[in-house]
């Protein structure tokens, strides 16, 4: 009986500085430009930095279409 070990998450080299703050602008451009966010933006950028989320599939982003489907 062969064990397969399970598959381990492939792991992203960390976001720089400039990279989190390009996604942080981009998910405050998503949200309309509202202010008191930015620590949120930043997080949330470099959470999805580093699991690999490109912008265009950011959570913001998504909800904004979904949104406009149903209008």
């Amino acid at each position: 009986m062969s064990t397969k070990a399970p598959h381990a998450p492939v792991l992203q080299e960390p976001a720089n500085e400039q990279e989190i703050r390009d996604y942080a602008y981009h998910l405050y451009e998503q949200g309309g430009f509202a202010a008191g966010r930015d620590l949120d933006h930043w997080l949330e950028a470099k959470a999805c930095l580093s699991s690999g989320v490109a912008k265009a599939e950011s959570r913001v982003r998504l909800h904004q279409n979904t949104f406009k489907a149903r209008t």
